[in-house]
């Protein structure tokens, strides 16, 4: 089963959007609200069309820039692809943006400003046409290829190795590490809140909510998020798995070349739009950052490989 995405905590969104847009080189897909409170911001970065399996989410709010402690369970860190070929460029603009990088047989090593730990690993896979982001620096033949995984902590391995082998598969993403410690986990800035694995459609979502109670696994809930339908499950360690449908996608309330340009909500809390936007004002928040994407069609070209690609925005 493929990664959807992967949720986590930043006390600062300004310092987060610099990371992962300006040096990162990704997209703000959506600018939105956490549903679950929805006077706490949730934004999405991904490729341009914020494919699942790039997008990374982050809960953008004040109380969490504290340190983060890790407890008996948690996920930490993530691992992300880049292409065959590119450790050298991303190794220089890491270190030119100030940011300490290490060489490890894995790739390489460092953290963004919230000290979340990140491996960028190479593999075969390279962003073409409508995934490559023309609105950063980074060339299209450079740009990361997706997520590739995190770290889990849990008290007993082989219990969330078997949750892991009956609801998501052998392909996980997930290093699973033990953990001794018995208090809990502290939230804070760079915490990981879930990960997210992709399903094809609603039929097999409600057939992974069946299989789960009839193996006795924990429930957490089943909702409409608006661009994805979601499942919440607990593992055995008590980190918490989603499970998220392909479609509608990303789309479904702003177009392709607007994506992250307004305050997107889902369809069911857009009567509390006016408040909402009232609220947020009053906190400084603005959810205007940045433009649509209006680049006339005759000038868009994509460097992919060693040809020129025309690719068409409507």
């Amino acid at each position: 089963m493929k990664i959807h995405h992967i949720s986590l905590l930043t006390g600062n969104f300004d310092r987060n959007f610099q990371f992962y847009v300006g040096i990162l080189g990704l997209r703000l897909i959506k600018n939105s609200v956490n549903q679950g409170n929805i006077y706490m911001r949730h934004v999405y970065y991904g490729d341009f069309m914020g494919t699942p399996g790039t997008v990374l989410t982050f809960f953008p709010d004040q109380r969490f820039d504290r340190p983060r402690e890790a407890g008996s369970n948690f996920l930490n860190g993530l691992k992300l692809g880049i292409p065959h070929g590119t450790s050298g460029f991303w190794a220089k603009r890491l270190t030119e943006a100030n940011i300490t990088v290490k060489e490890l047989e894995t790739g390489l090593a460092f953290e963004d400003f919230d000290q979340i730990p990140i491996i960028l690993q190479e593999t075969d896979s390279q962003l073409r046409d409508w995934h490559v982001n023309p609105l950063t620096d980074v060339p299209a033949t450079k740009q990361l290829t997706g997520i590739l995984g995190t770290t889990m902590g849990v008290p007993d391995i082989e219990a969330s190795q078997q949750f892991l082998r009956d609801v998501v598969g052998t392909e996980t993403g997930l290093e699973l590490v033990k953990t001794e410690m018995t208090t809990k986990h502290v939230w804070g800035r760079g915490s990981v809140d879930h990960i997210a694995y992709a399903v094809a459609d609603r039929l097999e979502l409600d057939q992974l909510w069946e299989e789960a109670e009839n193996l006795g696994y924990t429930r957490e809930t089943y909702v409409d998020r608006g661009y994805f339908t979601s499942v919440y499950l607990l593992e055995p360690g008590g980190n918490r798995i989603e499970f998220a449908t392909m479609a509608p996608g990303f789309t479904l309330d702003e177009p392709l070349n607007s994506l992250g340009t307004t305050f997107a909500l889902p369809p069911r809390f857009e009567a509390e739009r006016a408040a909402l936007l009232r609220y947020y004002q009053r906190q400084g928040v603005s959810f205007e950052q940045v433009p649509s994407y209006q680049m006339p069609l005759e000038d868009v070209k994509f460097e992919i490989g060693e040809q020129l690609r025309d690719s068409k925005f409507d």
